[in-house]
Protein backbone atom coordinates (compact mmCIF):
# COMPACT_ATOMS: atom_id res chain seq x y z
CA UNK A 1 0.00 0.00 0.00
CA UNK A 2 2.46 2.61 0.92
CA UNK A 3 4.74 1.94 -2.21
CA UNK A 4 1.39 2.94 -4.11
CA UNK A 5 0.77 -0.15 -5.71
CA UNK A 6 -2.37 -0.88 -8.13
CA UNK A 7 -5.82 -0.89 -6.54
CA UNK A 8 -7.79 -1.06 -9.19
CA UNK A 9 -10.26 -4.03 -10.17
CA UNK A 10 -11.12 -4.45 -6.71
CA UNK A 11 -7.51 -4.71 -5.20
CA UNK A 12 -4.94 -5.14 -8.50
CA UNK A 13 -1.63 -5.82 -7.06
CA UNK A 14 -3.04 -5.84 -3.54
CA UNK A 15 -5.39 -8.05 -4.06
CA UNK A 16 -3.16 -10.57 -5.64
CA UNK A 17 -0.55 -9.95 -2.70
CA UNK A 18 -3.91 -10.87 -0.54
CA UNK A 19 -4.65 -13.59 -2.44
CA UNK A 20 -1.49 -15.55 -1.97
CA UNK A 21 -1.56 -15.14 1.72
CA UNK A 22 -4.48 -16.36 1.73
CA UNK A 23 -3.01 -20.01 1.12
CA UNK A 24 -0.96 -20.32 4.14
CA UNK A 25 -3.37 -18.70 6.82
CA UNK A 26 -6.05 -21.24 5.64
CA UNK A 27 -2.99 -23.74 5.76
CA UNK A 28 -2.15 -22.05 9.66
CA UNK A 29 -6.34 -22.53 10.26
CA UNK A 30 -6.63 -26.24 9.42
CA UNK A 31 -3.62 -26.75 11.17
CA UNK A 32 -4.06 -24.93 14.49
CA UNK A 33 -0.93 -23.28 13.97
CA UNK A 34 0.05 -19.71 15.16
CA UNK A 35 2.23 -17.93 12.30
CA UNK A 36 5.15 -18.21 14.61
CA UNK A 37 5.21 -21.45 15.80
CA UNK A 38 5.85 -22.69 11.73
CA UNK A 39 8.42 -24.55 11.42
CA UNK A 40 10.86 -24.76 8.32
CA UNK A 41 9.48 -28.81 7.65
CA UNK A 42 5.99 -26.92 8.27
CA UNK A 43 6.44 -24.13 5.60
CA UNK A 44 7.90 -27.14 3.28
CA UNK A 45 4.73 -29.15 3.60
CA UNK A 46 2.79 -26.06 2.95
CA UNK A 47 4.52 -25.20 -0.23
CA UNK A 48 4.38 -29.02 -1.21
CA UNK A 49 0.17 -28.79 -0.79
CA UNK A 50 0.06 -25.74 -3.02
CA UNK A 51 2.36 -27.47 -5.73
CA UNK A 52 -0.11 -30.42 -5.95
CA UNK A 53 -3.11 -29.38 -5.47
CA UNK A 54 -5.19 -31.08 -8.36
CA UNK A 55 -7.88 -29.84 -10.69
CA UNK A 56 -11.47 -31.28 -9.17
CA UNK A 57 -12.45 -31.46 -13.07
CA UNK A 58 -9.59 -32.71 -14.08
CA UNK A 59 -7.31 -34.54 -11.59
CA UNK A 60 -4.64 -35.31 -14.41
CA UNK A 61 -3.58 -31.58 -14.19
CA UNK A 62 -2.11 -29.48 -11.45
CA UNK A 63 -4.51 -26.73 -10.16
CA UNK A 64 -0.80 -24.34 -10.62
CA UNK A 65 2.00 -24.38 -13.02
CA UNK A 66 5.31 -24.04 -10.80
CA UNK A 67 5.97 -20.18 -11.38
CA UNK A 68 2.13 -19.51 -9.44
CA UNK A 69 3.63 -22.06 -7.04
CA UNK A 70 6.85 -19.95 -6.58
CA UNK A 71 4.94 -16.54 -6.82
CA UNK A 72 3.00 -17.53 -3.66
CA UNK A 73 5.86 -18.72 -1.67
CA UNK A 74 7.88 -15.88 -2.38
CA UNK A 75 4.50 -13.70 -1.08
CA UNK A 76 4.23 -15.88 2.29
CA UNK A 77 7.85 -15.99 2.68
CA UNK A 78 8.09 -11.65 2.67
CA UNK A 79 4.82 -11.78 5.11
CA UNK A 80 6.26 -13.86 7.42
CA UNK A 81 9.68 -11.99 7.76
CA UNK A 82 7.30 -9.00 8.43
CA UNK A 83 5.56 -10.97 11.23
CA UNK A 84 8.90 -12.02 12.89
CA UNK A 85 10.22 -7.90 12.46
CA UNK A 86 6.72 -7.42 14.26
CA UNK A 87 7.46 -9.51 17.17
CA UNK A 88 11.29 -8.31 17.10
CA UNK A 89 12.58 -11.23 15.67
CA UNK A 90 14.14 -10.56 12.69
CA UNK A 91 15.55 -13.81 12.14
CA UNK A 92 12.18 -15.56 12.29
CA UNK A 93 12.81 -15.97 8.69
CA UNK A 94 16.50 -15.85 7.50
CA UNK A 95 19.41 -18.42 6.64
CA UNK A 96 20.13 -19.39 10.21
CA UNK A 97 15.68 -19.00 11.15
CA UNK A 98 13.62 -20.80 12.03
CA UNK A 99 12.02 -20.94 8.47
CA UNK A 100 15.27 -21.03 6.36
CA UNK A 101 15.33 -19.10 3.70
CA UNK A 102 17.08 -16.84 1.92
CA UNK A 103 16.88 -14.03 0.33
CA UNK A 104 18.76 -12.76 -3.41
CA UNK A 105 19.10 -10.02 -5.34
CA UNK A 106 18.52 -9.79 -9.31
CA UNK A 107 19.95 -7.28 -10.89
CA UNK A 108 19.48 -5.91 -14.24
CA UNK A 109 19.84 -3.11 -16.67
CA UNK A 110 16.92 -1.78 -18.57
CA UNK A 111 18.24 -1.98 -22.46
CA UNK A 112 17.44 1.37 -24.19
CA UNK A 113 18.22 3.17 -21.35
CA UNK A 114 20.88 6.08 -21.87
CA UNK A 115 21.68 5.85 -17.75
CA UNK A 116 24.31 3.33 -17.26
CA UNK A 117 22.87 2.68 -13.79
CA UNK A 118 22.15 -0.97 -12.44
CA UNK A 119 18.84 -1.43 -10.50
CA UNK A 120 17.76 -4.28 -8.33
CA UNK A 121 14.71 -6.36 -7.45
CA UNK A 122 15.50 -8.60 -4.02
CA UNK A 123 13.21 -11.75 -4.02
CA UNK A 124 13.14 -14.78 -0.98
CA UNK A 125 13.96 -18.11 -2.27
CA UNK A 126 13.34 -21.59 0.08
CA UNK A 127 14.44 -24.61 -0.87
CA UNK A 128 11.24 -26.41 -1.33
CA UNK A 129 10.56 -23.82 -4.28
CA UNK A 130 9.66 -26.04 -7.55
CA UNK A 131 12.09 -25.53 -11.10
CA UNK A 132 10.75 -22.55 -12.60
CA UNK A 133 9.04 -22.68 -15.61
CA UNK A 134 10.37 -21.70 -19.08
CA UNK A 135 9.50 -17.92 -19.37
CA UNK A 136 6.23 -17.74 -21.90
CA UNK A 137 6.00 -14.19 -23.67
CA UNK A 138 2.69 -14.07 -25.14
CA UNK A 139 2.73 -12.91 -29.27
CA UNK A 140 0.55 -10.82 -30.79
CA UNK A 141 -2.78 -12.36 -31.77
CA UNK A 142 -3.27 -13.11 -35.38
CA UNK A 143 -5.53 -11.60 -37.98
CA UNK A 144 -7.07 -14.89 -38.51
CA UNK A 145 -7.28 -15.41 -34.79
CA UNK A 146 -9.38 -12.12 -35.14
CA UNK A 147 -11.54 -13.26 -37.58
CA UNK A 148 -12.31 -16.05 -36.14
CA UNK A 149 -13.38 -14.51 -33.07
CA UNK A 150 -15.81 -11.95 -35.07
CA UNK A 151 -17.30 -14.89 -37.00
CA UNK A 152 -18.06 -16.73 -33.38
CA UNK A 153 -19.60 -14.01 -32.07
CA UNK A 154 -23.48 -13.96 -33.65
CA UNK A 155 -23.95 -18.19 -33.69
CA UNK A 156 -22.74 -17.51 -29.51
CA UNK A 157 -24.69 -14.97 -28.47
CA UNK A 158 -28.20 -15.06 -26.40
CA UNK A 159 -29.41 -11.63 -27.73
CA UNK A 160 -28.74 -8.50 -29.58
CA UNK A 161 -27.19 -6.63 -26.80
CA UNK A 162 -24.54 -9.28 -25.87
CA UNK A 163 -23.82 -10.07 -29.99
CA UNK A 164 -23.35 -5.86 -30.31
CA UNK A 165 -21.53 -5.83 -27.33
CA UNK A 166 -19.54 -8.47 -27.63
CA UNK A 167 -18.41 -6.67 -31.50
CA UNK A 168 -18.12 -3.20 -29.90
CA UNK A 169 -15.40 -4.89 -27.26
CA UNK A 170 -13.79 -6.87 -29.56
CA UNK A 171 -13.34 -3.72 -31.77
CA UNK A 172 -12.09 -1.33 -29.12
CA UNK A 173 -9.55 -4.13 -27.86
CA UNK A 174 -8.24 -3.99 -31.34
CA UNK A 175 -8.05 -0.19 -32.30
CA UNK A 176 -7.06 1.48 -29.32
CA UNK A 177 -3.88 -1.47 -27.50
CA UNK A 178 -5.99 -0.87 -24.49
CA UNK A 179 -5.82 -3.25 -21.30
CA UNK A 180 -9.33 -5.19 -20.42
CA UNK A 181 -9.35 -2.69 -17.88
CA UNK A 182 -9.06 0.34 -19.59
CA UNK A 183 -11.47 -0.72 -22.08
CA UNK A 184 -13.83 -1.31 -19.48
CA UNK A 185 -13.57 1.86 -18.22
CA UNK A 186 -14.23 4.18 -21.62
CA UNK A 187 -16.87 6.35 -21.03
CA UNK A 188 -20.15 7.56 -22.49
CA UNK A 189 -18.54 11.11 -22.23
CA UNK A 190 -15.27 10.11 -23.93
CA UNK A 191 -17.16 8.63 -26.66
CA UNK A 192 -19.16 12.00 -27.18
CA UNK A 193 -16.70 14.46 -26.85
CA UNK A 194 -14.45 12.36 -29.77
CA UNK A 195 -17.31 12.29 -32.31
CA UNK A 196 -17.53 16.65 -31.62
CA UNK A 197 -13.76 16.97 -32.75
CA UNK A 198 -12.54 17.61 -36.31
CA UNK A 199 -9.97 14.77 -35.92
CA UNK A 200 -11.72 12.24 -33.35
CA UNK A 201 -9.38 11.53 -30.31
CA UNK A 202 -10.94 8.88 -27.73
CA UNK A 203 -9.69 9.55 -24.17
CA UNK A 204 -8.98 6.15 -22.66
CA UNK A 205 -7.79 5.71 -19.08
CA UNK A 206 -4.21 4.82 -18.69
CA UNK A 207 -3.72 1.44 -15.86
CA UNK A 208 -1.35 0.86 -13.83
CA UNK A 209 -0.54 3.96 -12.21
CA UNK A 210 0.94 3.88 -8.78
CA UNK A 211 -1.73 4.78 -5.90
CA UNK A 212 -4.48 3.97 -8.41
CA UNK A 213 -3.94 7.51 -9.96
CA UNK A 214 -6.31 8.83 -12.81
CA UNK A 215 -4.42 9.55 -15.92
CA UNK A 216 -5.56 9.47 -19.38
CA UNK A 217 -4.11 9.32 -23.06
CA UNK A 218 -5.63 9.99 -26.23
CA UNK A 219 -5.67 7.23 -28.87
CA UNK A 220 -7.15 8.45 -32.94
CA UNK A 221 -10.47 6.72 -33.72
CA UNK A 222 -12.07 6.73 -37.35
CA UNK A 223 -15.24 7.82 -38.24
CA UNK A 224 -16.57 4.20 -38.95
CA UNK A 225 -15.78 3.11 -35.36
CA UNK A 226 -17.34 6.22 -33.79
CA UNK A 227 -20.43 5.57 -35.92
CA UNK A 228 -20.63 1.97 -34.39
CA UNK A 229 -19.87 2.99 -30.59
CA UNK A 230 -21.93 6.30 -30.62
CA UNK A 231 -24.82 3.78 -32.33
CA UNK A 232 -23.78 0.72 -29.74
CA UNK A 233 -24.47 3.82 -26.94
CA UNK A 234 -27.63 5.33 -28.09
CA UNK A 235 -29.73 2.34 -28.62
CA UNK A 236 -28.22 -1.15 -27.63
CA UNK A 237 -26.89 0.32 -24.52
CA UNK A 238 -29.76 2.73 -23.93
CA UNK A 239 -31.95 -0.07 -24.29
CA UNK A 240 -30.15 -1.76 -21.31
CA UNK A 241 -30.52 1.14 -18.93
CA UNK A 242 -34.04 1.39 -19.31
CA UNK A 243 -34.69 -2.43 -18.63
CA UNK A 244 -32.32 -2.53 -15.36
CA UNK A 245 -30.74 0.88 -13.27
CA UNK A 246 -32.31 3.44 -14.89
CA UNK A 247 -30.97 6.54 -16.30
CA UNK A 248 -30.90 8.24 -12.55
CA UNK A 249 -28.24 5.44 -11.76
CA UNK A 250 -26.17 5.02 -15.02
CA UNK A 251 -22.91 5.12 -14.43
CA UNK A 252 -21.80 6.35 -17.90
CA UNK A 253 -19.40 3.64 -18.72
CA UNK A 254 -19.93 2.24 -22.10
CA UNK A 255 -19.84 -1.45 -21.65
CA UNK A 256 -22.44 -2.59 -19.09
CA UNK A 257 -23.88 -6.24 -17.79
CA UNK A 258 -27.15 -6.94 -19.27
CA UNK A 259 -28.68 -7.75 -16.13
CA UNK A 260 -27.68 -5.31 -14.08
CA UNK A 261 -26.73 -2.41 -16.14
CA UNK A 262 -23.19 -1.79 -13.69
CA UNK A 263 -19.75 -1.44 -15.77
CA UNK A 264 -18.65 -4.76 -16.81
CA UNK A 265 -15.86 -5.86 -14.47
CA UNK A 266 -12.46 -6.36 -16.72
CA UNK A 267 -12.75 -10.64 -15.76
CA UNK A 268 -15.90 -10.42 -17.34
CA UNK A 269 -13.93 -8.86 -20.80
CA UNK A 270 -11.14 -12.23 -20.43
CA UNK A 271 -14.03 -14.39 -19.92
CA UNK A 272 -16.02 -13.01 -23.17
CA UNK A 273 -12.67 -13.56 -25.53
CA UNK A 274 -12.26 -17.28 -23.74
CA UNK A 275 -16.06 -18.03 -24.86
CA UNK A 276 -15.65 -16.58 -28.18
CA UNK A 277 -12.40 -18.60 -28.82
CA UNK A 278 -14.13 -21.81 -27.86
CA UNK A 279 -16.84 -21.06 -30.15
CA UNK A 280 -14.84 -20.61 -32.68
CA UNK A 281 -13.08 -23.82 -32.31
CA UNK A 282 -9.22 -21.63 -32.02
CA UNK A 283 -7.09 -24.15 -29.58
CA UNK A 284 -4.28 -22.12 -29.33
CA UNK A 285 -3.89 -19.60 -26.07
CA UNK A 286 -5.98 -16.12 -27.07
CA UNK A 287 -6.87 -13.68 -24.54
CA UNK A 288 -7.23 -9.30 -24.41
CA UNK A 289 -3.92 -8.72 -24.01
CA UNK A 290 -2.83 -10.66 -27.33
CA UNK A 291 -4.74 -7.42 -29.12
CA UNK A 292 -2.81 -5.06 -27.12
CA UNK A 293 0.56 -6.76 -28.23
CA UNK A 294 -0.89 -6.67 -31.90
CA UNK A 295 -1.81 -2.79 -31.57
CA UNK A 296 1.99 -2.12 -30.56
CA UNK A 297 3.66 -4.26 -32.96
CA UNK A 298 1.28 -2.25 -35.88
CA UNK A 299 1.68 0.96 -34.69
CA UNK A 300 5.78 0.00 -34.79
CA UNK A 301 5.81 -1.28 -38.35
CA UNK A 302 4.09 1.78 -38.97
CA UNK A 303 6.39 4.21 -37.47
CA UNK A 304 9.60 2.26 -39.02
CA UNK A 305 7.92 2.27 -42.51
CA UNK A 306 6.89 5.83 -42.35
CA UNK A 307 9.83 7.16 -40.60
CA UNK A 308 12.16 4.67 -42.61
CA UNK A 309 14.55 2.99 -39.69
CA UNK A 310 17.14 0.40 -41.05
CA UNK A 311 17.41 -1.47 -38.05
CA UNK A 312 16.22 -2.06 -34.28
CA UNK A 313 19.05 0.26 -32.64
CA UNK A 314 18.60 2.80 -34.94
CA UNK A 315 14.75 2.91 -33.85
CA UNK A 316 15.52 2.42 -30.40
CA UNK A 317 18.03 5.42 -29.99
CA UNK A 318 15.22 7.49 -32.05
CA UNK A 319 12.36 6.35 -29.43
CA UNK A 320 14.74 7.91 -26.91
CA UNK A 321 16.17 11.11 -29.15
CA UNK A 322 12.99 12.26 -31.05
CA UNK A 323 10.66 13.62 -28.46
CA UNK A 324 7.57 13.78 -30.35
CA UNK A 325 8.23 10.28 -31.63
CA UNK A 326 8.53 9.27 -27.42
CA UNK A 327 5.19 11.59 -26.89
CA UNK A 328 3.36 9.90 -29.87
CA UNK A 329 4.77 6.01 -28.63
CA UNK A 330 3.86 6.92 -24.89
CA UNK A 331 0.61 8.53 -25.41
CA UNK A 332 -0.98 5.84 -27.92
CA UNK A 333 0.81 2.97 -25.36
CA UNK A 334 0.35 4.13 -21.65
CA UNK A 335 4.06 3.02 -21.39
CA UNK A 336 6.10 5.51 -18.99
CA UNK A 337 9.17 3.10 -19.43
CA UNK A 338 10.31 3.05 -22.95
CA UNK A 339 12.00 -0.08 -22.51
CA UNK A 340 9.63 -2.20 -21.68
CA UNK A 341 8.83 -2.21 -25.39
CA UNK A 342 12.07 -3.91 -27.02
CA UNK A 343 10.06 -7.43 -27.54
CA UNK A 344 7.89 -5.19 -29.90
CA UNK A 345 10.66 -2.99 -31.55
CA UNK A 346 12.01 -6.94 -32.45
CA UNK A 347 8.49 -8.15 -33.25
CA UNK A 348 7.98 -5.05 -35.58
CA UNK A 349 10.86 -5.12 -37.67
CA UNK A 350 10.58 -8.98 -37.80
CA UNK A 351 6.71 -8.16 -39.27
CA UNK A 352 8.74 -5.54 -41.99
CA UNK A 353 11.14 -8.19 -43.35
CA UNK A 354 7.85 -10.09 -44.14
CA UNK A 355 6.57 -8.28 -45.96
CA UNK A 356 7.60 -4.98 -47.62
CA UNK A 357 4.72 -2.18 -48.63
CA UNK A 358 4.57 2.04 -49.28
CA UNK A 359 1.97 3.00 -47.66
CA UNK A 360 0.70 6.42 -45.55
CA UNK A 361 0.38 3.29 -42.75
CA UNK A 362 -0.68 5.29 -39.43
CA UNK A 363 -4.34 6.56 -41.20
CA UNK A 364 -4.73 4.33 -44.25
CA UNK A 365 -4.23 1.15 -42.78
CA UNK A 366 -6.57 2.38 -39.98
CA UNK A 367 -9.49 3.17 -41.68
CA UNK A 368 -9.20 0.26 -44.28
CA UNK A 369 -9.34 -1.96 -40.86
CA UNK A 370 -12.14 -0.31 -39.61
CA UNK A 371 -14.42 -0.19 -42.55
CA UNK A 372 -13.48 -4.33 -43.76
CA UNK A 373 -14.61 -4.74 -39.89
CA UNK A 374 -17.65 -3.17 -40.36
CA UNK A 375 -18.58 -4.66 -43.51
CA UNK A 376 -18.56 -7.87 -42.18
CA UNK A 377 -20.03 -7.45 -39.16
CA UNK A 378 -23.05 -6.10 -41.58
CA UNK A 379 -23.04 -9.16 -43.63
CA UNK A 380 -23.37 -11.46 -40.71
CA UNK A 381 -26.23 -9.70 -39.22
CA UNK A 382 -28.06 -8.98 -42.44
CA UNK A 383 -27.02 -12.82 -43.22
CA UNK A 384 -28.94 -13.87 -39.88
CA UNK A 385 -32.05 -11.68 -40.81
Amino acid sequence: FRKGLSRRDGGGTLKTYATNISHLIRYCYKNNFNFLDLSDNDFTLFMGTIADERNINNFSTKVRGANHVISIGRTCLEFLSSVGRLYQDDEFVGPNGQILAEQKEYVYRCRGIRSSKQRSRKYWHHHSFPTPDAEKRRSPITSSAIEKLRNAVLPSSRNIYQRKRRYVMLMMLEITGGRRTEVAQLTVESTKRANSMDEPMLELLTAKRPGGREEFRSIPITRNDLRILIEFIDINRQHIIRKTCGAEHDDGYVLLSSTTGLKLRANTVTQEISILAEAAGIDTQVCPHMFRHRFITKLFVALIEQHEFENPDSFRRALLDVETLKQKVQQWTGHTNLASLDHYIDLAFGEIANFKKTYNAITARRVIDSFKSSVKQLQQEIKAG
